[in-house]
């Protein structure tokens, strides 16, 4: 997996695990602050991965002091995470309007199921040689009394 899928992974599921509630102000410039550093940090990692050897590919980079391109990257975060958090005020807004138009329903779908199915076996018709059989293998033991039918004798 290349480097560059892993950080979009890695931010999209940092995004999504932040997204279930409202932030505010100071909670996105914490994210904002957080993903430059782990985005800074990965970008390093690949660079010095693909450029080891010491050999310079591609365009020279831009000359730059490393203090006048953290002020560059701390007034972008601050911009970003004003904007991100208009927007998000903004889009609590409209899901308060949202709910307050749209109908509710508070009552809950009746719950459909099939009655019950009782299973009755239906008569088999005997065949002579089940009546047979029946008769020869008879129920065995001693023969009962008429005390205990209590039949007359």
């Amino acid at each position: 997996m290349g480097t560059t899928v892993v950080i979009t992974v890695l931010l999209a599921g940092a995004g999504v695990a932040l997204a279930d509630r409202k932030r505010g102000s100071w909670g996105i410039l914490g994210a904002l602050s957080v993903s430059q550093l782990a985005l800074h940090f990965f970008l390093e990692l690949t660079a010095l991965g693909h450029h080891g050897s010491g050999h310079v590919h591609g365009p020279a980079p831009i000359p730059l002091s490393p203090a006048l391109m953290t002020l560059g990257h701390v007034l972008a975060t601050m911009a970003t995470a004003l904007l991100m958090a208009h927007a998000e005020q903004v889009l609590f807004v409209v899901t308060r309007l949202l709910q307050a138009i749209l109908p509710r329903k508070t009552t809950p779908l009746p719950v459909v199921t099939p009655p019950p199915a009782i299973c009755v076996p239906a008569p088999v018709p005997r065949t002579l040689a089940q009546l047979i059989y029946q008769r020869i293998h008879g129920r065995r033991g001693p023969p009962e009394s008429p005390a205990e039918n209590n039949d007359p004798v």
